[in-house]
């Protein structure tokens, strides 16, 4: 059973759509983010993963996800890049996730869905040159709270057809649940299969 989920992303919208996927998995572990300052980057050095990975062991994690932007550059080639770089005993236990480009446009994937959650217009958010700061900008005006739970209530909450466009619409995102799902299988977590 997984109980304690190290992660390592950039921004809090990031943090938010980790805590809306691990609700939509039926997972209860805790979300915990290694004591050093690390993971701003878009590609982590190998030193800084063994470090977050140290600390990660230290604070008895189960597993590790490391959640990053492609930012314009190949998702696949940004995955390779991170899990070359992961130390070789933490691989069993570490997932790597790559947004395209960034997970504001995964929120986007259904511009339907995401506008009447934001409480604007959908035509805003198909330009994809315009998208991401759009979206960006709006989640913070929109949130009383934080952005992050912002953002984890818009995963938490996506109707299982919006959150099976997503996954049908992107194959990193894809990619992501089906390694996340893989990784809790292998600790006898029983998890929803939405795809």
């Amino acid at each position: 059973m997984i109980q304690r989920i190290g992660v390592i992303y950039q921004d809090v919208n990031s943090r938010g759509f980790l805590e809306g996927l691990r609700d939509r998995l039926n997972c209860e572990a805790e979300l915990i983010r290694p004591t050093s300052h690390i993971g701003r980057q878009r590609v982590m050095r190998r030193r800084d993963l063994k470090t977050a990975w140290r600390d990660f062991r230290n604070q008895n994690v189960d597993l590790v996800v490391r959640f990053t932007d492609a930012d314009g550059n190949p998702w696949t080639s940004v995955q390779r890049t991170e899990l070359d770089r992961t130390p070789d005993d933490a691989r069993p236990r570490w997932v790597c996730g790559v947004a395209v480009d960034r997970p504001e446009d995964w929120l986007a994937l259904d511009p339907d869905y995401l506008a009447t959650r934001l409480d604007v217009s959908a035509a805003e958010l198909r330009n994809a040159a315009t998208r991401t700061g759009h979206v960006k900008k709006v989640i913070e005006r929109a949130s009383a709270s934080s952005k992050s739970v912002t953002v984890r209530d818009i995963v938490r909450s996506a109707p299982t057809e919006v959150f099976r466009r997503w996954l049908s619409g992107c194959d990193s995102l894809r990619s992501f649940y089906q390694d996340c799902r893989q990784a809790t299988a292998r600790q006898d977590c029983d998890t929803t299969n939405e795809l």
